[in-house]
């Protein structure tokens, strides 16, 4: 791969190389549909049973965010790490995929693509894959700002995901309209730590 790639087709391709090769894989986007999990579950289940670490933060900004989707990533594997940015109101819009371990190959891309099947696969999307060893301070930057998001006092951890007042999974038969409603309730008055 070279150092610096722009990707207009099928960014999945790149995606699972990473996977598979990554000890540390990080995945930061605005939103998460059910589709994309279902393409990526099988590869982070295989990374996650080789012992990667496996860490994904989305957001709930303008409700977009499938809640089955976010039910689905918790039960890949124990040791994934699933938090959810309450952007409260604020645009949250991020989408980057970082890969990292060992071997030195580590690279992260950043574009357009939210995790969706369209996204990943057949949707007009433009994204930019760069290696660490070209530009490691941007490498290093990307990781800092990926573990600030991910650590912030508005990101609602797994545990609290797993504990709120509705189940996840009933939020997709609600329509669109009522959904924003009961996602701002759910999450109103969850504690934002384990």
């Amino acid at each position: 791969m070279p150092n610096v790639k722009l990707i207009t087709e099928r960014l999945i391709d790149e995606v699972v190389e990473g996977i598979r090769q990554s000890d540390s894989i990080y995945i930061l986007t605005s939103f998460l549909m059910r589709s994309g999990v279902q393409l990526l579950a099988p590869f982070l289940k295989e990374a996650l049973e080789r012992g990667a670490e496996v860490k994904v933060c989305a957001g709930n900004y303008l409700f977009v965010t499938h809640p089955d989707a976010l039910e689905n990533l918790l039960h890949i594997h124990d040791s994934i790490e699933v938090r959810l940015f309450k952007s409260n109101g604020k645009s949250f819009h991020p989408k980057a995929y970082l890969f990292g371990g060992e071997k030195g190959d580590n690279f992260f891309i950043v574009g357009s693509s939210n995790l969706s099947r369209s996204a990943l696969t057949t949707g007009v999307e433009w994204n930019i894959s760069l290696k660490e060893e070209f530009e490691p301070a941007t490498y290093a930057e990307a990781l800092d700002q990926f573990s600030k998001i991910f650590e912030h006092e508005l990101t609602l951890f797994s545990y609290a995901l797993t504990n709120i007042p509705v189940p996840l999974a009933s939020w997709n038969t609600t329509p669109f309209s009522h959904r924003s409603k009961d996602f701002v309730s759910c999450f109103a008055h969850t504690k934002l730590s384990h």
